[in-house]
């Protein structure tokens, strides 16, 4: 799982825990030996290449052991990926304390989605692959005992096993999950709700989130490299090479983070936090530099600082007016003011 930075993590799971009323569900019903059960999950991404849904084991669930150590109880949390076309699905089990327990993938027929409730057909063979350990092929011989009483062709529970052995052996792989598991973990399950409910809040909220997190992380190596310079150099009390050297190394690292800070490659720039990135937010802190600016337009002094200040505010008024626009074809009230007293804000300081 990914790196817990600052809790976002925690906070993030504490969130996703709390379904929100009236959210997007879709009826599952699994399959198996005869078997029917029927789950409710909550439709975090329904996009053509995967499906991703919640699942929050209610009151009614009874502990179900996995492995040893490992056991569902009600109040877990389950996230579920799904592939139309493809014979298997991956659940990402989570504790109800929150702790990450393992992925769980079942082997099934190609799950028909068309229309609710989505129909999976389980084939019996499982791999779960435990926190921290190996992954285990689960129910071989309940495998066998479907081809046994006609349940199963001899040639489809050869496919299901030949399916479960190079899943097996890619759990082996530091990196075998799919790109969409790696991509949307259980923390980025309230970016998911606001990419589903609010798309152009949720692209503006990551631009402009990525831009903060790339100022901040420039912010960082620039003293770690000035602290460095000034204690092993004598670059701040003479111009010469180590001078030079210090700058060409600050521009180096800028250029380097550029890409990474912004392409949501580092920590805390993949998603957007739904509760302190929105044009609301925005309007208010705009509203607030505002009044500062009319307080103090006239002292030179303050217009060194207020400028870069106002300037990044009226950017991020923009990136939310052109997005919540083109994504929600709403017009973005809150952020459109917020570039107008921006606009006006800049005519005084000048």
């Amino acid at each position: 799982m990914s790196f817990d930075l600052l809790g976002a993590r925690r906070r993030a799971l504490r969130v996703a825990r709390r379904i929100p009323d009236g959210a997007p569900h879709v009826d599952v019903e699994v399959r198996r030996r005869g078997d029917v059960k029927q789950f409710c999950q909550e439709l975090l991404a329904d996009w053509p290449e995967m499906k991703i849904t919640l699942q929050l084991l209610d009151s009614s669930f009874q502990p179900l052991r996995i492995d040893d150590s490992t056991t569902l109880r009600r109040g877990s949390l389950l996230v579920w990926y799904l592939w139309p076309g493809e014979a298997f699905e991956i659940g990402a089990f989570h504790h109800p304390g929150g702790a990450f327990q393992g992925y769980y993938i079942n082997l099934i027929r190609p799950p028909r989605l068309e229309s609710q409730p989505w129909i999976i057909d389980d084939l019996y063979l499982d791999v779960w692959v435990p926190a921290g350990g190996r992954g285990v092929l689960f129910d071989e011989e309940e495998l066998r005992a479907a081809v046994e009483r006609g349940a199963l062709s001899d040639r489809e529970a050869d496919g299901v096993l030949e399916l479960g052995g190079r899943l097996l052996e890619a759990t082996q792989r530091s990196r075998w999950l799919p790109s969409g598991v790696r991509h949307w973990p259980v923390e980025s399950v309230p970016a998911l709700r606001l990419r589903r409910d609010t798309p152009g809040i949720f692209h503006a909220a990551r631009i402009s989130g990525r831009i903060i997190a790339y100022g901040l992380y420039v912010m960082g190596v620039v003293s770690a490299t000035s602290i460095g310079f000034a204690a092993f150099t004598d670059a701040f009390m003479i111009a010469g090479a180590a001078q030079q050297t210090w700058k060409l190394v600050i521009l180096g690292e800028a250029l380097l983070l550029a890409p990474l800070a912004l392409g949501g490659l580092l920590p805390a720039t993949r998603w957007p936090q739904p509760t302190l990135t929105d044009e609301r937010s925005l309007f208010v802190a705009t509203l607030a530099s505002g009044l500062a600016v009319l307080a103090l337009n006239t002292r030179a002094e303050w217009s060194g600082a207020l400028l870069p200040v106002y300037g990044t505010l009226g950017l991020f008024s923009l990136i939310f007016a052109v997005c919540r626009w083109s994504f929600d074809r709403e017009v973005p009230v809150f952020a459109l003011a917020g570039v107008a007293m921006t606009l006006l804000a800049l005519v005084l300081l000048l």
